[in-house]
């Protein structure tokens, strides 16, 4: 800090400035780097990630209820397959069985314990708590079998036979259809006197349709008949 104290009524203008910043760099060398948040340190450049980073892991435990196998399947086994855990139906495969499971919630608690050697006591049996849990998933023992593969029957042919027929019959109902609209033509009738009225033309007229179907026959021709 002498070097403040020093006269610059000689200095000029722009070695004014230069000798500002130079006390300046001096000053804050001299200072100690400090944070605004306590516990922490001001540092030049950030070191790896792995050094930030916190993991916490969190262990928590579910005890696997097989109910009645086989005395000999367990004790034969030293590994087994654990398939969707947290999912609503678990499988588990020990050797050649396959269980499936379900999960069940405890009204209580769970302890959990481990069997430790003890030196001192090699004729005893010692138990080490693990911890403790509220679940439990209990399995039974299924036969897994292959889903059917469902394929689509195959379309029958259908016989010429049978088409020709469907064939026909529509032709007939077609050509039914076709005659009962077709308007009626016929001769046209004209009255024989003009002093006739609608009535006395249509009373012509039914009298011409019913010689239509029964045939009128004439005296003369009975006569005939007789003779013969």
């Amino acid at each position: 800090m002498g070097e403040a104290r020093k006269d610059i009524s000689g200095i000029g203008k722009a070695d004014g400035v230069v000798w500002i910043a130079r006390c300046c760099q001096t000053i804050g060398n001299q200072m100690p780097a400090t944070t605004l948040v306590p516990g922490y340190k001001q540092v030049d450049s950030f070191g790896p990630d792995e050094e930030y980073v916190d993991e916490e892991e969190e262990v928590s435990y579910v005890t696997l209820d097989l109910g009645v196998v086989e005395p000999t399947l367990l004790p034969s086994t030293s590994t087994y397959r654990l398939i969707g855990l947290d999912t609503p139906t678990p499988f588990l495969q020990l050797s050649g069985s396959i269980f499936k499971g379900r999960h069940d919630m405890l009204l209580g608690t769970e302890l959990l314990f481990t069997e430790e050697k003890n030196d001192t006591h090699p004729n005893k049996r010692c138990l080490a708590h693990v911890g403790s849990t509220e679940q439990r998933i209990r399995f039974k023992e299924v036969q897994l079998k292959e889903k059917a593969r469902t394929e689509p029957m195959p379309s029958e042919p259908k016989s010429p036979v049978l088409l020709e027929h469907v064939a026909s019959i529509y032709a007939d109902v077609d050509s039914e259809k076709a005659a009962s609209q077709a308007p009626v033509s016929g001769p046209s009738e004209q009255p024989s006197s003009k002093g006739e009225t609608d009535s006395g033309s249509s009373r012509k007229k039914k009298n011409r349709s019913r010689k239509g179907k029964e045939r009128a026959v004439d005296v003369n021709e009975e006569d005939a008949m007789d003779t013969i």
